[in-house]
């Protein structure tokens, strides 16, 4: 080595690198107490975060029981049983769950999810800090490793705390949001897709793609966001300057495109079943949406849950946006004062990055502009993608900011650099810590945070091995509430529902007897079915396999002595029973016969005298239960009527060829044979429908008075 190259690289590089880590694990610590005296009892909630941080935790757990197991782990038979759920497109942010796994087996995921808010911080200010020493760079200066306190190190250092300690971040970690608490992977994925640009290599192709996927594997906000602003830099990096004018450079136009199409062709089948399926799978979002934009005002708001100053900073907000919650998305008023500095110092060489942060705070802002809660009626970028499938089930464009932020944390580096240069070599060290000591007092400390423990009912720490399934009430599909999901990483039972990101079609909870009247406390009990209620609704359990009912009382609340009389109906007794919980141990019946409850199609009882009937709309489902292991011969009888004429029924039995059936406008009885396989199978009935007398929107074609099976 020269004399010359000495004086280039030290001996130990690596201590830049410990620095920053260690800076911002000093800082982590700090700013998420008193969470490090706590990290295997209690996470950091405010009260809405209480229920997602608890779904962090079992997804922290399902990734490692998954893998450890030899299963797949984007998908869980042990939601929503018997069908299970894919999770690919929900909260699962399987990259946080593997940079964990090992501590997950070791000590349970609940330090591990804490570890990974720690290590949102620390990771976050890391990924950062290299790639805003990259970005940075000048070839006109020495490396900056040739001192650990050059001032690109100490700028970098800087950039990094104001990306990863900003106020958005904070109240993501309160709202205990862990896939958009892990802000550290979008600086990797800018910065392999900046040298990409740079370099135009296909290995920089590849890293730029697979950490494209990273991001959107740890949450798909991120994940398209980072997608969209791929483009946008193939774009902006595809224009060369030639002195004031700007040309188009095709080829690093299509070598910034590359990670996108990458993308794509990995992405394929999923883009395809998510485009089939996606509102029927994650919904429809676009009226949430509004609730969940960035006003223009908003980016620049100090520190909303600041100790001193945080109340009067909400009060401020929500009383020109009541009800709004995902408002926060400031970048800090550290940052934000840097940052404007270096716009005004680099601007010329990284307009770039300016362009790009620009877009990415107008797509944050929704589909309209709104400037101190004043609706605009101006339209926004975003509007041009919110109609697209899997967009338009995306219920938080504010998001966007994330990328706005890596932005500001660039150009904050760079105002910090201008202002470090202008004192002496000795003094810029101090001066660096003394804007991360302002970044953290003003940007990012929130004050002691929240802690929130939830206890173990005490069935739950000695269930037996899994054999079937729980019934855990209330059962929480389509409300906010985690705790069932916090059981399950204990007794490990499949269970009935489970709150997750997005409610999938569950059509068990809906209209299986036994589970609906538990969900919506209403009983039916003289039905149309035979066998009937209370014994369908009892048998209907054992045939999914179900072994208990958990009454979990302070969830359940004032519905709790309707529960309880519903279950004594159906003849289930409790074997425990405790101020937290009351189990119900479901019996098997003494013959295991077959079952039929009405699916969708159907429309309520009505009476007349001692008549009964449900009319049929122009389609319908009846589910066939075959509680044996073996396929079954049955009888099923249909005692109906045809609507005002003759009508044809059509039927279908699972995915059997269709038979039909000519039923009269006086009532028979028809009774079908058919071989069921073992499990659930669905009778897929349909018939002309028309429309009574000054009830346009009615639909009838057929009036069932019974329907049983034997």
């Amino acid at each position: 080595m020269t004399t010359a190259a000495a004086t280039i690289r030290p001996a130990r590089p690596w201590l830049i690198h410990a620095l920053a880590l260690g800076v911002y694990a000093l800082m982590a610590l700090a700013a998420t107490a008193p969470l490090p005296l706590h990290l295997g009892e209690q996470i950091i909630a405010n009260e809405p975060g209480q229920v997602d941080g608890f779904l962090g935790i079992w997804n922290v757990w399902w990734t490692a029981t998954a893998l450890s197991g030899g299963q797949d782990p984007f998908f869980t038979p042990l939601l929503f049983h018997p069908q299970g759920l894919d999770l690919f497109w929900q909260t699962l942010s399987l990259p946080q769950g593997l940079l964990v796994l090992p501590l997950t087996l070791a000590v349970g995921p609940l330090p591990a999810y804490n570890l990974l808010i720690l290590l949102s911080f620390v990771l976050g200010g890391y990924f950062a800090f290299l790639f805003i020493r990259y970005a940075l760079r000048r070839p006109d200066e020495p490396h900056p490793a040739s001192r650990i306190l050059h001032p690109a190190n100490l700028a970098a250092l800087v950039g990094g705390a104001v990306y990863a300690f900003a106020p958005f971040h904070m109240q993501k970690v309160l709202d205990a949001q862990l896939e958009v608490a892990s802000v550290q992977w979008l600086p990797l994925w800018a910065l392999a897709t900046l040298i990409l640009l740079e370099r135009r290599r296909w290995p920089w192709a590849l890293l730029s793609a697979a950490l494209l996927l990273w991001v959107g594997l740890g949450t798909w906000y991120y994940g398209l966001f980072a997608l969209i602003a791929t483009g946008l830099m193939a774009g902006l990096w595809g224009l060369r300057s030639e002195g004031p004018r700007l040309r188009p450079d095709l080829k690093t136009v299509v070598w910034g495109l590359a990670p996108v199409a990458l993308w794509l062709a990995v992405m394929a089948p999923r883009l395809v079943s998510l485009a089939r399926t996606g509102d029927r799978l994650l919904g429809d979002a676009r009226v949430e949406q509004q609730d969940a934009i960035a006003d223009l005002l908003a980016f620049w708001l100090p520190n909303p849950n600041h100790p001193l100053w945080g109340a009067a900073v909400t009060a401020l907000y929500t009383g020109t946006h009541p009800g709004e919650i995902l408002w926060n998305v400031s970048l800090g008023l550290v940052g934000v004062a840097l940052a404007i500095v270096g716009v005004a110092a680099v601007w010329r060489a990284q307009w770039r990055w300016l362009a790009l942060g620009v877009v990415a705070a107008a797509l944050a802002m929704g589909a309209e502009l709104v400037v101190g809660g004043w609706r605009t009626g101006v339209p926004g970028p975003y509007a041009l993608i919110r109609d697209l499938p899997g967009v338009r089930s995306s219920h938080r464009p504010n998001h966007f900011v994330l990328i706005s932020l890596l932005t500001t944390a660039l150009f904050a580096a760079a105002g910090a650099r201008a202002t470090l240069a202008r004192l002496p070599r000795a003094g810029a060290p101090w001066a660096a810590a003394g804007l991360l000591a302002a970044i953290f007092a003003i940007d990012a400390w929130a004050g002691p945070l929240p802690l929130y423990s939830r206890p173990m009912p005490a069935p739950y720490l000695s269930m037996p091995a899994p054999d079937g399934a729980l019934l855990p009430v209330p059962l929480h599909i389509n409300f906010s509430n985690s705790e069932n999901l916090w059981y399950q990483t204990r007794h490990r039972w499949p269970i009935i529902g489970g709150f997750i990101g997005r409610e999938p079609p569950y059509p068990l909870a809906r209209y299986a007897p036994g589970i609906k009247e538990l969900r919506f406390g209403r009983v039916e009990r003289d039905d149309i079915l035979s066998p009937a209620w209370p014994d369908l609704a009892r048998e209907t359990l054992a045939a999914y396999k179900i072994r208990y009912v958990m009454f979990h009382h302070q969830a359940m609340g004032s519905p709790l002595p309707l529960m309880r009389q519903i279950v004594a109906e159906m003849g289930l007794s409790a074997s425990y029973e405790d101020d937290l919980i009351t189990v119900h141990p479901v019996p098997e019946p003494p013959v295991a016969r077959p079952l039929a409850y009405l699916g969708p199609g159907w429309g309520a009882l009505e009476r007349d005298g001692a008549r009964r009937w449900r009319w049929m709309d122009e389609s319908a489902q009846v589910y066939l239960l075959n509680p044996t292991g073996a396929p079954r011969p049955v009888r099923l009888t249909l005692d109906l009527e045809a609507y005002a004429e003759p009508r044809t029924l059509t039927l279908r039995l699972g995915d059997g060829p269709p038979f039909a059936l000519a039923v009269s406008r006086s009532r028979m009885a028809r009774s079908l044979r058919l071989i069921l396989p073992p499990g659930e199978t669905v009778l897929y009935l349909s018939a002309p429908a028309g429309a009574p007398p000054g009830q346009p929107e009615r639909r009838l074609s057929l009036a069932v008075m019974g329907i049983s099976i034997e």
